[in-house]
């Protein structure tokens, strides 16, 4: 598969703020699907080999690190890797390699893993992921597993705690009286939040992709079986609201690295978007985790 997108074309940066963004993120998404790797993925065996692929700070190889026996390896794979710890300062059985997703598959890689897994590539995948996903079914050993978990941006909602005199920039906050935060809620109510991720939105479509919410039907079209799909609708509200703190700072990211009136615009609206969210809002998306396994 050869690359489709330049060396420079990852939306967000790779600095300090984005590593403590990611490792954050990392926890959160963990906590709220209660686990690194799908249940029915049996990792009894002491001799696992397992790839990350868009291992960022390697949080969650480690943490899997801690979860296994040391006689199997992980390996994690990034176009980057500075991101992550040094070697030094890893688990002795996690190494990290660079290698873009978006290019040809090396050979030695091919049918070497019993696990692949990856994790919010949704800002990198422009329209269409089945190039990287057929690189990832050959990655795999015959009765190999591919766990690949996304948001999926198109249930994107913005939820209020507080009625509405309440969310205004000015008022004092007072007791929650419960407007339920359901998804009608409040765009209306919240014009920063809804115009940010509007106007965010049109500067890049892989900001409101498609395809996550399709994955299971790309995985049984590249012939994996025992398709699963692990969709969290509702996140516990403390944990949806961390998640949105932490996504506030992507729209930093992406707009100093845009181009153009509409990205000084976006970062005029992340203040107003942030004192929103002071009041009692956030941005909330459904979740998906999909896990399917090689033929033998």
């Amino acid at each position: 598969m050869s690359s489709t997108r330049p060396q420079d074309d990852y939306l967000l940066s790779r600095d300090y703020v984005d590593c403590d963004r990611l490792n954050l993120q990392h926890s959160l998404w963990t906590k709220i699907f209660g686990y690194l790797l799908h249940p029915c993925i049996d990792t009894s065996s002491p001799t696992l080999t397992i790839a990350d692929i868009g291992t960022g700070t390697a949080s969650w190889l480690t943490d899997l690190s801690a979860q296994l026996p040391a006689t199997c390896q992980l390996d994690g794979f990034d176009m980057d890797t500075s991101q992550a710890p040094p070697k030094e300062w890893l688990p002795a059985n996690v190494r990290l390699h660079e290698w873009d997703v978006f290019t040809d598959l090396p050979e030695h890689l091919i049918g070497r893993y019993d696990v692949v897994h990856v994790r919010l590539l949704v800002f990198v995948v422009k329209g269409d992921p089945t190039g990287i996903l057929q690189s990832l079914v050959r990655m795999l050993k015959p009765g190999g597993w591919l766990q690949w978990s996304e948001p999926d941006v198109r249930t994107m909602r913005i939820l209020t705690a507080r009625a509405k005199a309440q969310t205004q920039p000015g008022a004092r906050p007072g007791p929650d009286t419960n407007t339920d935060a359901d998804a009608n809620a409040d765009t209306e109510m919240n014009p920063g939040m809804a115009h940010l991720f509007s106007l965010s939105a049109s500067q890049d479509p892989r900001l409101i992709p498609q395809w996550p919410s399709q994955l299971d039907e790309y995985f049984r079209a590249e012939g994996l079986t025992d398709v699963l799909v692990d969709r969290v609708a509702e996140a516990p509200p403390h944990l949806e609201f961390a998640m949105h703190q932490c996504n506030l700072l992507m729209y930093e990211m992406f707009a100093s690295r845009a181009a153009g009136p509409q990205a000084r615009e976006i970062l005029d609206w992340v203040p107003k978007a942030a004192e929103e969210t002071r009041w009692g809002a956030m941005f909330a998306f459904e979740r998906v985790s999909v896990v399917g396994c090689k033929g033998k």
